[in-house]
């Protein structure tokens, strides 16, 4: 589920679109049919904010098993490429991350790497787009 939650938040906010969360999902769905969330899944995957309502209320309250690590590599080489394609200015991307970082779990948000997605972009507050990137660039490598 770790990577079906990290498609999902891409895909919310911006920086993947529906189709690749979709992909997941249904490659998930074929292999567990019978799961009850997967399939409450598929009846609104073409709407994100219900997908988030339907994935926000699993991973908070239903989820017992959840690999911080196999989610943070995914979503931080998924921030990693859009950050790399340019499709959104540094303030932009700045604002997207901050957002994300938002509808993380308590005891995400104030663990690495997460936290550095309410931060990275301060340094744009006094002009400094170097320090900035190099936060970035630094939070991506994390995991490697």
């Amino acid at each position: 589920m770790e990577l079906l939650i990290c498609k999902a938040l891409l895909w919310i906010f911006g920086f993947s679109v529906a189709e690749n969360y979709n992909k997941t999902l249904d490659s998930m769905f074929l292999v567990q049919p019978e799961s009850d969330i997967l399939l409450e899944l598929e009846s609104c995957s073409s709407d994100s904010d219900a997908t988030f309502d339907v994935l926000h209320r699993y991973w908070m309250y239903e989820c017992k098993e959840f690999s911080v690590d196999t989610f943070g590599m995914c979503l931080l080489e998924n921030l990693k490429t859009a950050y790399q394609a340019n499709i959104f200015s540094l303030e932009e991307f700045g604002r997207k991350c901050y957002s994300l970082w938002q509808t993380l779990p308590d005891e995400l948000q104030s663990t690495d790497p997460f936290h550095v997605l309410c931060y990275a972009d301060d340094p744009l507050s006094w002009s400094d787009e170097a320090q900035t990137r190099e936060i970035y660039e630094e939070l991506f490598d994390f995991y490697m």
